[in-house]
């Protein structure tokens, strides 16, 4: 463990893997279908009052710009090659995560998750995402931990390792082999119990 990874050992964290470092067609898409669902929510809010209030939680916590959030993300791929980012379990930005993954834009493949491009993205899409998260609002704060399978922080960095060991073209072809096992892209509702059981692995 090095003096930057101090402190680090105890966290939980959610490891995203994404395509071809570079691949502009990929990126430029998926940060559109961002900017498409803040527009999607805009949307929401203004024709669906009962909506603008069930959310209201969310947005007393958090700035739901997922223009801004998908900017952040994609700016967090600081592994040696590339492949991947981590989002720690108690950070703020698991919540936008978790709405993220939910409208589509990871899925989840065995314990880490794959950047995709949201293959149904519209109003309802949006609406439901951020309904199932208001609904784990127990009056202190929203659960949106309940949503992911995360890992200890020794885990994501054998993931990292492993992954910046295989060649580029082996790394996407197991991706893809990956994700076309995937039938239900965006993440399960409650992961976790409400009592706070770990995931199932």
């Amino acid at each position: 463990m090095t003096t930057k990874d101090s402190g680090l050992e105890d966290k939980k964290f959610i490891l995203v893997e994404g395509p071809r470092w570079g691949d502009a067609k990929f990126y430029g898409k998926w940060l559109l279908a961002a900017d498409e669902a803040n527009e999607l929510l805009r949307q929401a809010r203004c024709q669906d009052p009962e909506f603008h209030k069930a959310i209201e939680t969310l947005e007393l916590m958090r700035l739901l710009d997922f223009g801004m959030m998908a900017t952040v993300f994609v700016s967090q791929f600081t592994d040696k090659g590339f492949y991947t980012f981590h989002v720690e379990l108690g950070s703020e930005d698991i919540i936008d995560f978790v709405l993220m993954a939910n409208m589509g834009f990871f899925a989840l493949t065995g314990d880490r998750y794959q950047m995709i491009l949201p293959p149904k993205l519209d109003v309802d899409t949006v609406k439901q995402a951020h309904l199932n998260l208001a609904l784990t609002d127990d009056g202190d704060w929203v659960h949106p931990e309940w949503f992911v399978t995360d890992l200890p922080y020794s885990q994501v960095k054998r993931y990292q390792h492993l992954l910046s060991k295989k060649a580029e073209d082996e790394r996407l072809s197991h991706r893809e082999a990956l994700l076309s096992l995937q039938r239900e892209p965006r993440v399960s509702f409650f992961n976790k119990s409400p009592a706070g059981r770990s995931n199932a692995r």
